[in-house]
């Protein structure tokens, strides 16, 4: 790594950097050098307030931590794409300036108070229901914030939501809008239809090179060869870091302490007899259980009866047996039912399933395993989660190994790993575990390693994984000849031909009038496919049909005949009125607020620079 350093300073860029160092610190003083370092180019102003590009990077990256936590592996790559997250990150700082400045305009305002309590009672920051503050600083430091800048803007959450709900709290709905939209919602219709398959029609139609090529040329920009690149990588894990972390006896025998703390020393054997309550009333449920413990008084076997009337099909076939249950395997009424019990004893508990009739067979005296029989299970536990912890202390170090050079030997060398090479993959990511990682991807297309040719920055796969990249080989993307894209081609000239011929086949038919039509009569809303496709066409005028030719989402062809409709009527149940006047003021207060947000940043002086 020194080594590295070494090499670089004797770069031309290195010593002109210094030069201008030794010559502003001459001229000037070291004031001015210092501020040559720590000022911030400003990027956008909102009424003259400020927005710097220290906090532009800052948002973009808490937006890119978002996402990823949010979405996982199901994120589009080109969310991650650092221009992209810029230009997110510069439209919500300008929102948030033009929001910010009306809520102070109005003279509205956040104490540090209300934000304390604010952050005290957030179920996200609790466990078991105190707050607890090593759940806070790891929620804070995962978005790259210090306690200090995240409170503050949480205080301009807070603020902005004043005036936000002051807007949402305006709108109201009046009771003949929800009529409207129960009335349509309840609205029927009648319609004929005939279906035209677009996949078997596809099998009939044929087409010739000269159509296919007459399409190529017509569309040559369509068909390009994605841009792909080839990347070397080095990844470390906890498992890299396990040979190279030690457990010491004490910290061995926490862990067996810890693992024996709870253990009950009592196993009990026993039945049980469920009645369900989902699939029948409190009263009938009740009334089983009474007759169920009827015939038990009288001398039936309990399997007999758990095989004849138990609702748990896991245990009904065996009697009801349950096994041996130690403390902490059912829930707590029935656990505590069980272990106040006798052996022999039956007894009857409600819990969130139902009814059970419990049987106590047997109560088994049991030991805690030694801390030699727990000692190789202890051991790997104790030494992953101590090279979790290692790797994450080792970050800082990766981070520097990588910088340090323009190569990823270095960094391998130190861990003991090896440098992998991908194999070729798009901005859509390749298959495997690291080419299909969305940080990944985005990393291989950004200018620091596609066009810079450097390492990129420690990207996280995992708590157990993090992953370095460097650029292997890059394909530029290039237009395809016609042999390399006829079969794309030729599914698209069928799809073409096929959906011409199916639509003139519709048309024909309504024209006509003959086919084999289907009739359906008062279908409601939302049914089925077609009659969704049914409820997008114009009601028809006084006895004449309306008639359409409609597209299913399959690309299917569908001819209608609307010949009917019924207007809903207004009955409906409370709870779904409550459902659609939600819904109303829902619809109502988003659009207030996006008319109220649009109307306050026309009216803002906004420069971006």
């Amino acid at each position: 790594m020194l080594q590295d350093i070494r090499d670089k300073s004797q770069g031309i860029v290195v010593k002109v950097i210094i030069g201008v160092v030794i010559v502003t610190f001459a001229l000037f003083g070291v004031e001015a050098l210092v501020q040559s370092f720590t000022s911030t180019d400003t990027v956008a102003e909102v009424d003259g307030k400020e927005i710097t590009r220290t906090q532009l990077l800052q948002t973009a990256e808490t937006q890119r931590r978002q996402l990823i936590s949010m979405m996982g592996g199901q994120i589009d790559p080109a969310m991650l794409e650092e221009n992209a997250l810029q230009r997110r990150a510069l439209d919500e700082l300008i929102q948030r300036a033009v929001m910010t400045n009306q809520a102070e305009a109005l003279n509205l305002g956040v104490s540090d108070a209300q934000v304390d309590a604010y952050l005290l009672q957030a179920e996200q920051f609790q466990t078991n229901g105190q707050f607890d503050q090593n759940k806070y600083l790891n929620f804070i430091r995962s978005l790259g914030f210090t306690p200090l800048a995240f409170k503050e803007r949480i205080k301009q959450d807070v603020l902005i939501q004043q005036a936000r709900n002051a807007v949402a709290g305006t709108e109201f709905v009046l009771p003949s809008q929800v009529d409207a939209i129960v009335t349509l919602q309840n609205q029927k219709r009648s319609y004929d239809y005939i279906r035209f398959s677009l996949a078997d029609k596809a099998e009939s139609v044929s087409v010739t090179d000269e159509e296919l090529q007459a399409y190529y040329d017509d569309n040559q920009a369509s068909f390009i060869s994605p841009e792909q690149v080839k990347l070397d990588y080095v990844t470390i894990s906890v498992a890299d870091l396990e040979d190279s972390v030690s457990v010491t006896d004490a910290e061995l025998q926490d862990a067996y302490q810890a693992r024996v703390a709870n253990f009950g020393g009592e196993e009990r054997e026993a039945s049980h007899i469920l009645i369900d309550t989902s699939s029948r009333s409190d009263s009938d449920a009740q009334a089983l259980v009474e007759e169920i413990k009827g015939k038990l008084d009288a001398g039936e076997s309990f399997a007999d009866l758990a095989a004849q009337y138990s609702d748990d099909l896991g245990s009904k076939e065996n009697g009801g047996d349950l096994g041996y249950v130690a403390r902490g395997i059912m829930v707590e009424p029935f656990e505590d039912t069980l272990f106040a019990m006798n052996e022999g004893d039956i007894a009857d508990v409600e819990t969130e399933f139902g009814y059970h009739i419990i049987k106590l067979n047997q109560i088994h005296e049991t030991e805690a395993p030694s801390i030699d029989e727990l000692r190789d299970e202890l051991m790997v536990d104790l030494k992953a989660e101590k090279a979790k912890d290692q790797l994450f202390n080792e970050h800082e170090n990766i981070t520097d190994l990588a910088y340090a050079s323009d190569r990823l030997d270095a960094l391998a060398n130190e861990y003991g790993v090896s440098v992998l090479t991908s194999d070729y993959f798009g901005r859509d990511g390749g298959v495997d575990e690291i080419t299909s990682a969305p940080a990944v991807i985005a990393a291989a297309y950004s200018p620091l390693v596609l066009e810079d040719n450097q390492n990129s920055d420690l990207i996280e796969l995992s708590d157990e994984q993090v992953v370095v990249i460097h650029l292997n080989d890059h394909q530029p993307s290039a237009p395809q000849s016609f042999e390399q894209a006829k079969e794309a081609i030729t599914s698209i000239v069928v799809q073409q031909k096929a959906l011409e011929e199916l639509r003139a086949e519709a048309e024909q038919a309504l024209a006509s009038g003959n086919g084999d039509w289907t009739s359906v009569d008062m279908a409601e809303r939302g049914q089925d496919e077609v009659t969704s496709l049914a409820f997008t066409l114009p009601h028809p005028q006084a006895s004449e049909p309306v008639t359409a030719v409609e597209d299913a989402p399959n690309g299917d062809v569908v001819a209608f005949r609307l010949t009917a409709v019924e207007q809903g009527d207004e009955v409906v149940e409370d709870s779904q009125r409550e459902i659609y006047q939600n819904y109303l003021s829902q619809t109502l207060s988003s659009m207030a607020l996006g008319a109220q947000q649009s109307m306050v940043k026309n009216q803002a002086e906004i420069e971006r620079n």
